[in-house]
């Protein structure tokens, strides 16, 4: 199960979250800051640095931070995490009533909705739009936080009809939704942009063209999109009027700059030309004791993804190994990224799971893996290059072209070339938007990626590295890891024990054969003016605007 992030750097989401760059029209965000030096009742306008190109508004087709997060403001599922992170009822019109073996959910939707067309939305919406992500036609990558639906599997592996799902508009106002298996945390997870109605006739009408600009989108949540032309970089999201909550969203209008030069973002932020920019590295340090500067840790993990199959050399263990252990993993989050991102010896993040009888963190049962090591290091180079017949290699790292990610590449590419003589590292910096595409169709020797954690379970992360999973465009693949996993989300899933200790077992393998190199975990710092109420980061889960409102300085 893959994602981001692909992480999206990335979800979270990637690392071209990290930071941002831009370029909206001057003249608007001059107009924009003007708006809201008085912060009027009636005019409640909050600017914000953004660190990437928006790449998608269609639900089954997201499956990076940024789309997240902006689908998470113009569209609404039926439920909504609240201010604590909380499932609470959105579209749905109170709780939803669950069946005794806890398989069915029935939800009665809201009376009188409707899309920003001003059509009526209605349960048949959510049934087209879960159908439309399971449908293998669709190729959505994202499809598979489905798996709980039942028969969602099915489908997506060809061997059951779109149409056994097992979802079922009632009525127009009654939903009705059956799981393979009870699952704990199903209401947060439909929080998710993937579990969004979508409105058939609209989609149907614009076809491919769905979701790929602004006027070829349809929205029913707080804020609709305007103003996005598919590669730009600005966007806005202007208050919905439409939406059923409408007397309780403050902000009237969001701008969006994508901003990829921190030094930029903070001279745009100190002009009050933005309210909001991510800091990395001595400008994190900066403004550390700033009473605007926040830095919380998200269950986001940053890693480099390898070639198994297309490079040869790559395809060495010991060479993999030998590049992992030149990479000082504290130097890179206290001297390059220096933000709060902290050092990660696995693929599964800190505080994202407990052992249920002991309390203990999996990342602190799973311990460290591919330590900073550069005797062994050297070491296992030379017997690669025996075992490979060969004295030198040149591999590709592909990574986004935002200013950290540019910083990380080059800290990496000279920790491998300054140990390892006679191997070249390549840097190819892209759009996040090409970074994502390169990856998915595995064209990269490295490449710096990452992972949001959709839900508190270890199989957030491990699904990734499945030998058929989509975000795994490397092409790792270990028949004993893929047999651990696939018994950790499905014959052992109700005993947590067993779980545990399959999970534990999967994430040793996929660091012994060196399918990734782990390399942190992300805090997410940022500057953000102290007129902004209630913007909240949730460790698992996108911003909801919705909350945001501007007071007075």
């Amino acid at each position: 199960m893959k994602k981001l992030v692909k992480v999206a750097f990335l979800s979270i989401l990637s690392l071209a979250v990290l930071t941002a760059c831009g370029g909206a029209n001057s003249a608007e965000s001059s107009s924009s800051s003007s708006e809201n030096k008085g912060h009027g009742k009636n005019e409640q306008v909050l600017n914000l640095s953004i660190a990437a190109e928006l790449p998608t508004v269609d639900p089954a087709l997201v499956q990076d931070g940024i789309s997240f997060t902006a689908l998470n403001q113009v569209m609404e599922g039926l439920y909504r995490l609240d201010k604590k992170g909380n499932p609470i009822p959105a579209l749905a019109d109170g709780e939803a009533t669950v069946s005794s073996d806890g398989l069915t959910y029935t939800f009665k939707l809201k009376p009188d909705l409707v899309w920003s067309n001003k059509a009526e939305l209605t349960a048949a919406d959510f049934e087209y739009g879960w159908k439309r992500v399971v449908n293998p036609k669709t190729a959505a990558n994202y499809a598979f936080v489905m798996k709980d639906i039942k028969n969602a599997q099915a489908i997506m592996d060809g061997t059951a009809t779109v149409d056994t799902l097992g979802i079922k508009a009632i009525d127009k106002l009654t939903l009705e939704v059956t799981l393979e298996k009870p699952v704990e945390n199903f209401l947060a997870s439909i929080t998710r942009g993937t579990f969004f109605p979508q409105n058939e006739a609209f989609v149907t009408k614009e076809g491919e063209k769905f979701g790929t600009n602004s006027e070829r989108a349809i929205y029913n949540g707080p804020f609709v999109l305007t103003d996005w032309d598919g590669t730009g970089l600005s966007w806005n999201y202007e208050k919905n009027p439409n939406y059923w909550d409408e007397k309780n969203v403050a902000l009237t209008k969001v701008t969006n700059q994508v901003i990829k030069e921190t030094s930029t973002g903070i001279n745009l932020y100190q002009d009050d030309t933005i309210d909001l920019v991510r800091l990395t590295g001595e400008y994190a340090k900066q403004f550390i004791d700033d009473p605007e500067f926040k830095a919380p840790t998200e269950a986001r993990s940053v890693y480099l993804e390898l070639d198994h199959v297309n490079h040869p050399a790559l395809k060495n263990e010991k060479l993999r190994e030998a590049i992992a252990l030149t990479i000082n993993r504290k130097d890179l989050v206290t001297e390059i990224i220096a933000n709060g991102s902290t050092a990660l010896g696995g693929l599964v993040t800190k505080d994202l799971a407990k052992n249920s009888e002991t309390g203990e963190d999996f990342r602190k049962a799973s311990g460290s893996y591919l330590d900073y090591d550069l005797k062994k290091a050297k070491t296992l180079w030379s017997e690669a290059k025996k075992e490979l017949g060969i004295e030198k290699t040149e591999i590709e790292l592909v990574t986004d072209d935002d200013e950290t990610s540019k910083k990380v590449s080059q800290f990496i590419q000279s920790s491998i070339e300054e140990e390892l003589d006679g191997v070249k590292i390549k840097i190819k910096n892209v759009p996040f938007k090409n970074r994502i595409e390169l990856g998915d169709t595995g064209q990269f020797g490295l490449l710096l990626s990452g992972w949001g954690a959709d839900a508190n379970d270890p199989d957030a992360f491990l699904n990734l590295f499945l030998s058929g999973s989509v975000f795994n465009g490397g092409k790792y693949t270990n028949a004993k890891y893929d047999a651990l996993i696939q018994a950790a989300t499905g014959t052992d899933s109700g005993d947590p024990a067993k779980k545990w200790q399959n999970d534990l077992a999967a994430e040793k393998i996929l660091m012994d054969d060196v399918g990734i190199i782990p390399l942190y975990q992300k805090a997410d710092s940022i500057l953000v003016k102290s007129h902004v109420k209630d913007y909240i980061q949730y460790q698992i889960g996108s911003p909801n605007l919705k909350y945001v409102s501007l007071t007075g300085e």
